[in-house]
């Protein structure tokens, strides 16, 4: 049985790539793409493409439907080896770790290295989406290809994330740094440390500096994390705030509620170690923040490889 991304990718070769990503492509217009399509596209002969299919089958990465046809679906563990595979080609990704160091409802994350020998981690996401994202524009994509549904979240939630550190990395906040983003994965700077949850003695009034810090430039920026608490901040040399892809903008009608939850997770944990946190500073800090950063984030939404299918 296949354990990880990273042991059905070592079992592949360029013929089973090849016909993956042409499975892929074939979603467009197919729930289960025909076999005879697969190997008319193919440009191998019917035996090393059924070979091929055979070989993706028995990893995981398609699932076989047989009626009213014999058609192929990719699976979540073959989007995560066509996304392994592009960030690889394109030098962001030198090795991932054996198994994943991190197993979440909505990611998985494994550590790794870059080609000039950068510590990283790639984040595979598995959903996530936030409300402000299923506006007109998501939803009016989404009506026409409602069987990839699941496939247009992740990979969405996923430019979000991207985008969110990105912005607030820039700006100087406490993140990781961003490398790169493709369908459903980003690859980001690795942070050795541990989550704020599991310290039991250390500096903390340092740490809360830091989460304040990053969370004013967050603000400033217009974004609102969404899901803050101990469990997605990582102490090590700094103090960083992880699990952006629920953020939402300032100007959307639930981000005061959100924010309010979201300081009042840090402040409750920080007033357990005797450090206070200055929820009413951030709070009167909004009207000073940028509540165009949704819009601007729908627009570039309709120019990603979300809309476009770049392989």
């Amino acid at each position: 049985m296949i354990k990880s991304v990273v042991e059905a990718y070592s079992q592949l070769a360029k013929r089973d790539l090849r016909v993956l990503r042409l499975v892929e492509s074939g979603h467009r217009r197919y729930e289960f793409v025909p076999q005879r399509l697969v190997e008319r596209w193919a440009r191998y002969r019917e035996e090393e493409v059924r070979d091929s299919v055979k070989r993706l089958h028995y990893l995981g990465l398609l699932r076989r439907n047989l009626s009213p046809y014999l058609g192929w679906k990719i699976t979540a563990a073959g989007y995560d080896v066509l996304a392994l595979h592009t960030l690889r080609m394109k030098r962001k990704i030198l090795k991932l770790s054996p198994t994943p160091i991190g197993v979440g409802k909505e990611s998985v994350v494994y550590a790794g290295e870059s080609p000039s020998g950068f510590k990283i981690a790639a984040k595979f996401h598995r959903g996530g989406v936030s409300v402000f994202r299923h506006g007109e524009v998501f939803m009016a994509k989404i009506s026409r290809y409602e069987h990839l549904r699941h496939v247009y979240e992740t990979r969405l939630s996923a430019l979000a994330e991207f985008y969110a550190l990105e912005k607030v990395f820039e700006a100087g906040g406490y993140v990781p740094e961003p490398l790169a983003y493709n369908r459903h994965v980003v690859v980001m700077q690795y942070i050795d440390g541990v989550e704020l949850y599991r310290l039991d003695a250390d500096e903390f009034a340092v740490i809360a500096q830091d989460v304040l810090e990053t969370l004013r430039v967050a603000l400033r920026l217009g974004i609102v994390h969404g899901d803050l608490s101990p469990y997605n901040i990582i102490a090590g040399r700094g103090a960083y705030i992880i699990d952006w892809p629920q953020w939402v903008p300032l100007g959307h009608p639930v981000a005061a509620a959100y924010l309010r939850r979201d300081l009042h997770n840090v402040a409750a944990y920080f007033k357990e170690k005797g450090v206070n946190f200055p929820v009413e500073e951030l709070l009167n800090a909004v009207g000073e923040g940028d509540v165009d950063g949704g819009e601007r984030f729908i627009e570039l939404i309709k120019t990603s490889l979300l809309w476009t299918w770049r392989y």
